[in-house]
């Protein structure tokens, strides 16, 4: 199954996204077992500050009769000075030897009566006194007599606080870079969809135009009817076979299109003379490039077609028309379109010849290299007679050869690579 290039995209982005946050909770995992240190200090609950890091307040709440004696009510607050967090805590508070514990709150809470040590634990929510932090938690405790603890010892493990974590802050990074690109993506899609449909309906536009010239070109000269698009086709697989930017590929199929759009100017009696022309004749013909370079002047959003309509006849040794550029200064779209136009001249049967068969038509091509036509160029076109290409593109076209109000250029004529679709 294939999948296009946007639907990729978003499935890479989407595993990307799912790796990150798999490293931020593994990191979060991390660091929140990360230990420190071991935290084991005494607390003063008479106001004295004993430890800069962690202290303590305790307010007796109130005292009642109890069956033991006297129930004592103690409300107990742990303060988190320290940059680390306190992870995993146990308090422990001495108590008159056999009392009793009747109630508790904010934590889990023992009592060994016979030593009368009470052993407070977290609950599922405080196991962890955050940096900066506190927790409260109360007691009450029933002695033959008022009593008021004086101090209480407390243990833990001191963790790094995930503010601290380098690596917790460089996925953190990641994923607020992941979420631009993101963004950023599905901007550019949108712009480029916008983008792809004005140039649909621009293309449709140069479509039209190119109709009304190719109808004209082609009511002109009969016996070459359909040769403006197979000479377009031929002209943009060379491009492709050469491996040329695709824009590249698409103007060179336009100008394949419109290299005899100079005809127009040329008297239909010379145009369809089936005897010898004379040089004025020959010289009518051959100023139809010229014609062709001045109605496509105004052509220039389209790379290539003007220049191609002027020069598609010069030669590469020189001797061509109209200026006589010698080999690579003869631009290469009219030097690839000069290869098409010359193969379909010569498999087309005209009004002063038949069609020449393809070892002819390959010998041809081949003498004409260095002289008449690039010879790199050559080599694809012979390529594309001997593999078929071109009998393709025969059948394809066949249809527009039989009567001139049949001929109809659409984006569809087009293949899918030289429009980028």
């Amino acid at each position: 199954m294939k999948f296009d290039r946007t639907f990729r995209t978003v499935i890479v982005l989407f595993i990307i996204l799912v790796i990150l946050i798999s490293s931020y909770f593994v990191q979060d995992i991390i660091s929140k077992n990360n230990v420190a240190s071991v935290e084991e200090t005494d607390l003063s609950l008479t106001g004295a500050k004993l430890s800069d890091s962690t202290y303590a307040k305790m307010v007796v709440s109130g005292t009642w009769d109890s069956a033991v004696g006297v129930a004592n009510q103690f409300d107990f607050t742990i303060f988190n000075a320290d940059k680390y967090d306190l992870a995993n805590w146990t308090i422990s508070i001495q108590v008159p030897a056999g009392s009793v514990l009747d109630n508790y709150w904010g934590s889990e809470a023992e009592l060994d009566k016979s030593t009368g040590l009470l052993v407070i634990k977290p609950t599922s929510y405080n196991n962890t006194i955050l940096s900066d932090g506190n927790i409260t938690f109360g007691i009450i405790v029933s002695a033959k007599e008022a009593f008021s603890p004086t101090s209480l010892h407390l243990q833990g493990y001191k963790i790094l606080n995930n503010n601290t974590s380098l690596a917790r802050r460089i996925v953190e990074v990641f994923i607020g870079i992941w979420a631009i690109v993101f963004i950023g993506f599905l901007v550019t899609r949108l712009n480029f969809r916008n983008y792809r449909e004005k140039q649909k309906n621009d293309i449709k536009i140069i479509l039209q135009s190119m109709n009304t010239f190719i109808n004209f070109i082609d009511a002109k000269d009969p016996y070459t009817r359909g040769h403006s698009k197979r000479v377009a086709m031929y002209a943009a697989e060379i491009a492709k076979r050469m491996r040329l930017p695709e824009d590249d590929i698409q103007n060179i199929y336009y100008a394949g299109l419109l290299h005899d759009a100079g005809k127009i100017s040329v008297p239909d009696a010379v145009l369809n003379k089936p005897g010898v022309l004379t040089k004025e004749e020959r010289t009518m013909i051959q100023n139809h490039t010229v014609a062709g370079g001045k109605m496509l002047v105004q052509l220039s959003s389209l790379k290539g077609v003007r220049e191609t309509a002027l020069y598609h006849h010069e030669r590469y040794d020189g001797s061509g028309y109209p200026d006589g550029l010698k080999g690579e200064m003869i631009p290469l779209f009219a030097r690839i379109v000069g290869v098409a136009d010359a193969y379909d001249a010569m498999s087309s049967n005209r009004v002063y010849r038949r069609h020449l068969n393809k070892d002819e038509i390959i010998e041809e091509i081949q003498k004409g290299a260095g002289t008449q036509f690039d010879p790199r160029i050559v080599t694809y076109m012979v390529d594309m007679i001997n593999d078929g290409y071109v009998n393709v593109v025969k059948m394809e076209t066949a249809d527009n050869d039989e009567s001139y109000g049949k001929f109809n250029l659409t984006e569809e004529d087009i293949p899918g690579v030289y429009m980028g679709f």
